[in-house]
């Protein structure tokens, strides 16, 4: 870190552009989506940068331009997607007024995200893979943490709202529920090869989840 900053500005590299351009970020965009379905088909272990070039219609010169190894490609994959998913479960969370109801309304929101955005699925799977890798561990950390603070935050929420019995610690509760739904999630992948029936299964579940929820509410 302390190396990119400095006085004189550093070289670069023979073919490289002074900065960001168009075209440029139009190819990282283009390999991040077929990084995401490569990694989702494969998994991390099995996935190879070959597979990202293939996917991507790319030249292998331009995929390591932009991503010099499988771990950069992966770290930037799911820090991309999560950011992007999290944004859209609290965009569309926002609409609903703060309290039980909008408690209440993240895994209907979340199954809708599952079933309109395959790359959804793409999370769960890569977090457990680099949380296997020591040094992507810290970072499938953090995103996890990330997901349990917000529905903490939702818990809360339904706290002031002081429309329902909330007697169990938010953090605590927050953690049951996200490791719930990425439990389901994961063994609806699992059981199901198809997309429409592993769908199918997840939207089951949650509704199972959400009427537990709903006890742990005093609202069943």
């Amino acid at each position: 870190m302390a190396s990119a900053i400095r006085n004189s500005a550093p070289a670069r590299r023979v073919g490289r552009p002074p900065g960001p351009t168009a075209h440029g970020a139009a190819s990282r965009d283009r390999i991040l989506e077929a990084a995401a379905g490569v990694f989702a088909r494969l998994g991390y272990d099995r996935a190879r940068m070959a597979d990202v070039v293939m996917e991507s219609g790319l030249t292998k010169g331009s995929v390591y331009f932009h991503f010099e190894s499988k771990e950069a490609l992966a770290i930037a994959v799911l820090s991309a997607k999560h950011a992007q998913w999290l944004d859209r479960v609290r965009t569309r969370l926002a609409a609903t007024p703060e309290g039980v109801d909008r408690l209440e309304a993240l895994l209907p929101t979340m199954l809708e995200l599952h079933h309109d955005d395959p790359d959804a699925w793409v999370i769960a799977r890569l977090i457990q893979d680099m949380a296997d890798v020591p040094e992507t561990r810290p970072l499938a950390a953090q995103l996890t943490q990330t997901w349990i603070d917000d529905v903490a935050d939702l818990i809360r929420g339904a706290q002031r709202a002081a429309d329902a019995t909330m007697w169990i610690d938010p953090p605590l509760l927050a953690t049951v529920l996200v490791g719930a739904f990425d439990g389901l999630k994961n063994t609806a992948g699992i059981l199901n090869a198809g997309a429409d029936e592993a769908n199918a299964q997840l939207a089951a579940g949650g509704e199972v989840l959400l009427t537990m929820l709903r006890s742990v509410l005093g609202r069943a």
